[in-house]
Order: C-alpha cells, then structure tokens, then sequence
C-alpha cells in the first residue's frame, strides 16, 4: 500500500456490482430502503412487507447475521440479484423538490474507492463517530462478505469532468420514487472506456465522506482483518456514492437541536432577540442575521428568540461553524458537556423538521430546541480542506442514497 507522502489522491475504479434482475425481483421501488441507520422497526417491517426480497431483509435481517449469507446465496442462485460478468459503475441522479417549492437534481457516481487510512489525506470525514454502530456492521459484513449499502462522498470536480466522462444515455436501469417524494434514475455504465474515463477524472482528488463515516471505518477494519488472513483482495475497495461538491444539485440542510434540559436563563450568555409569531417567523429572523455571525433560534415553552454570538476569533474553519460557537459557548458552559455527552445522557435529540422540534416544545415534551442554519458547500469544502471535523449532526446531505441499488461483493 502506498504511503500518504507516495499517494496523492483517490483510486476510483469499477467493480463486479451485484444488482436486482428486476424481471425476476420485481419492480426496483419494491426492494430498495433508506440506510439501516434511518430505519426505525416500523419502517422496516413496512418496506420487508413489500416484497420477500427487499433489501432490509439482509441489510436489517430478523434472522442471526451468520445465516444472512445463505440467504444471498439463494437470491444469488433463484436470480433475483446476479453480479454483472465484467466490472461497471452506476450513475444516479435524484431529483427532489424541497419546502420552498425548489426543485434540484443531483447527479452521482457509483464506484468503489480503494480504502486508505484518514491520516493519508486521501478520504476524508467531517464528522466524528462511535463504537456501537461499527462494531454492528462489522458482524454483519464478515457474516455476508457482502458491502450492502454505499457510503456517500464529495469529490472538488468544478469543471464536472467525471460525470461528463460517464457519457449517461439510454434508458435506465430502474427508476423510483421513494417515501419522501425523490425521483431516483439509476443506469449501468458497462463500457470500460467509459469507466476508465471515470476513473482518471477522479484520479488526483480527495474525497469527502458526507454520509457513512460508521460504514467507512467499518470497511477499513473489514480490510485489516482480511489482509491479515489473505493479503489483498476485493476488500482493500469500498463501495461509494460520488458527487461533486460544485454539483448545482448538492443541498446541506440542517439538523436541529432538541434538548430535554434547558437551565433557566442559558440564553442570556448570548444576544437574545425576541420573535413573535410561530416557527416560520423564528426561522426568518434567523435567516436574516448576517452570514458571518453566529446565530440561532431558541424555541422555549412560552417564548422564542434568536441567540446571537461574538464572531469566532478561531482560526480554524471548523471553530468558526455556528454549531462549535454553540457547543463552546453555550451548550458546554450552561449544560456542563458538548454534544455528544449531551447525546449519549439523552438530553440532546435531533430532528432536520424545525416545526417539529417547535412542536415538541411546545407541547412539552422537550425544554428547548435550538434552531440552526445550513452549512454551505463553501464551509463544508473549506473543513474538509483543512484537515479538520465537525460538530457531530452538523450536516444533513438531502436526499438519502438508497440501500439495494447495487452491492460491492467482497469475497
């Protein structure tokens, strides 16, 4: 493997993808979900009742992780999913129209990228992660030597090079509409020129994990274990979703703050601007603080108002993020801890719905909720430049890429 001083940047490839034969399967919108990590046990039986087939019957299964395996063989063998005889990638695009009635499309890559270590600079995160969740996956991965479900990436391509290299034409693979309205379009780039296109566009890039941090570093220790038994293989290559960071479609939206404590008077360690009126006039308040100051709505039982910091005198981009003012100067002072601690005590939740987190104050069920802005794709790039992670919860990339569009077999 090639050390961080010898590489200079991601090794994109195509890779044999296991996918649905939709003829045998059925429809693609029948077997598809969410990520496991957004799945609630409702969901779950409600997308297993859909089809016998559908992905979360694997990817969450009812049955131990070691008989999952047979399981995939048998869809291997019944032909419900067949892995394609030569080496692909997959391009996606989901469109999507968001509450201020916006419509975006968002283009992505399907690929598998060659796993490196964090300190390589190669692959990056922006958020920190926890132990549970890898170690979950990890069973699951050795049981199937199957990765199920693609870990989701920024690339810098201002000139959408890649994309442009894929040549996307003809008609797709299979098209969905899923829960939340997305319309997602899938095709197979089975031309090699093109996937090699691909791949020296991409050549030379850093690549930022915007979702599956867990699943990243779950890939990476799949791979150690490997090595150790085997040496090199299909596992030193991870499967992911690519988009550019330029791409017009790209949207960061907001993960709020519930909290089940609220000290009296926190607020008053910062400006407090009173609103009146419901969430739509809270979140215009808010909106309309300057961009370089940070700001938040603060939602209360009986009140509302719009905290307003001191301009970060850090240096570092990720110290100047309106959510590390929050946590340094608000949340770590009045609630004794930053947000993990809060979260792992059960007195911070999250939720991307702002009149949700109004309602649950409001009708009591939670103290407080703090109400924050969208990162731009500007602040996200400038971290991931440096070096440096986020505040956990600190992005929310809409649309969620589906699991069961393909899978990257590892044995």
């Amino acid at each position: 493997m090639s050390s961080p001083e010898q590489w200079t940047g991601a090794r994109v490839g195509a890779f044999r993808a296991i996918t649905y034969d939709q003829a045998v399967a059925g429809p693609l919108g029948d077997l598809v979900a969410p990520p496991y990590d957004v799945v609630s046990p409702g969901d779950r039986e409600r997308l297993a009742a859909r089809s016998p087939w559908n992905v979360v019957r694997v990817d969450l299964p009812d049955v131990p992780y070691d008989q999952v395996r047979a399981v995939i063989a048998a869809w291997l063998a019944d032909g419900v999913i067949r892995q394609h005889e030569a080496p692909v990638m997959l391009a996606w695009t989901q469109r999507f129209t968001l509450g201020d009635g916006s419509v975006h499309e968002r283009r992505t890559l399907l690929a598998t990228v060659a796993l490196e270590p964090y300190a390589a600079r190669v692959v990056r995160p922006h958020e920190r992660t926890h132990a549970g969740p890898k170690e979950d996956r990890l069973r699951l991965m050795r049981a199937t030597g199957v990765q199920l479900s693609p870990i989701y990436g920024l690339y810098p391509d201002p000139e959408g090079t890649a994309w442009a290299a894929a040549g996307v034409s003809g008609p797709p693979l299979g098209e969905v509409t899923d829960d939340e309205g997305t319309l997602h379009r899938v095709w197979v780039i089975e031309d090699a020129a093109a996937c090699a296109a691909v791949s020296a566009a991409l050549a030379g890039r850093w690549i930022l994990i915007a979702d599956g941090h867990h699943r990243y570093e779950t890939a990476l220790a799949y791979r150690d274990e490997r090595r150790a038994e085997g040496g090199d293989g299909p596992w030193d290559h991870v499967m992911m979703g690519l988009t550019a960071i330029e791409d017009p479609g790209l949207v960061v939206l907001p993960t709020h703050r519930v909290l089940g404590e609220w000290p009296e008077g926190a607020e008053a360690r910062m400006d407090v601007r009173p609103v009146d009126g419901g969430v739509d006039a809270l979140l215009d308040a808010l909106h309309a603080e300057p961009a370089g100051v940070p700001a938040f709505g603060l939602v209360l039982p009986g009140r509302a108002a719009v905290l307003v910091g001191r301009p970060s005198d850090d240096p570092s981009p990720a110290g100047r993020l309106d959510l590390s003012v929050l946590e340094r100067d608000l949340l770590v002072p009045a609630l004794g801890g930053d947000q993990a601690a809060l979260a792992r005590r059960g007195v911070l939740t999250y939720t991307k719905d702002a009149t949700a987190a109004w309602d649950r104050v409001r009708s009591g069920a939670a103290a407080a909720a703090l109400i924050v802005r969208p990162l731009s794709t500007t602040q996200v790039a400038e971290v991931a430049e440096a070096g440096e992670v986020m505040p956990q919860k600190s992005t929310y990339f809409f649309p969620k890429l589906l699991t069961g569009v393909a899978f990257q077999p590892l044995d």
